[in-house]
């Protein structure tokens, strides 16, 4: 008669042997290529996929300045430049349309340093004592004749709009806006392009 520690010792025996025999057989089927295999990364859809037609519309959206993909300046700092500004001669009543250096060194350049650390939405929130915007946009048929002829002779005749800084006091710079840049066309010590009850 066998012990029970025999029988014990029987059994995990024929599990042992029946271990390495199945063992034996799963290598002989794996494929002995030394080469390694590549892991692909599997890509991160992390955006909806779209249709054909939206995804089209996305790309071309995407391709749009960004300074103006709400439609609205806003919501983006103020840039500005002289590049197009009206130096030459002197108006009709007397007044030169290029600024002198010290004009520029203490009157102009001061408040447009301070105007390119605001947003377009700052800038129309500011307002006079008497509760007008200090600076806001005008349309061109608004301006004194003079100015209107000169704007077409600078070949300006694409903006139907202009936009005017208050410095203070009559002093105005003029100009136009192209998305969120500004471009200085006038130097108004007078407050003479406009015409106003005051003149």
């Amino acid at each position: 008669m066998v012990s029970k520690r025999e029988a014990r010792e029987r059994r995990q025996a024929a599990a042992r042997e029946k271990f390495d025999s199945h063992k034996a057989m799963l290598i002989s089927r794996v494929n002995p290529d030394p080469m390694p295999r590549v892991a692909v990364t599997p890509p991160n859809h992390s955006e909806p996929r779209l249709p054909p037609h939206q995804r089209r519309a996305a790309d071309a959206a995407a391709r749009q300045p960004n300074t103006i993909e709400d439609g609205s300046r806003f919501g983006h700092r103020v840039t500005w430049c002289r590049t197009r500004a009206d130096l030459s001669d002197s108006w009709s009543w007397g007044e030169p349309r290029s600024w002198t250096s010290t004009e520029w060194d203490q009157t102009i350049l001061p408040p447009f340093a301070l105007f390119g650390n605001l947003t377009w939405k700052e800038i129309d929130a500011f307002s006079s004592e008497s509760g007008h915007k200090m600076h806001h946009g005008h349309e061109v048929s608004d301006l004194v004749s003079e100015a209107q002829k000169r704007w077409i002779a600078l070949d300006l005749e694409q903006f139907d709009s202009v936009f005017r800084f208050r410095l203070g006091g009559t002093k105005r710079v003029w100009g136009y806006i192209v998305q969120a840049h500004f471009h200085i066309v006038w130097w108004d010590r007078l407050h003479s392009i406009y015409p106003s009850e005051m003149h």
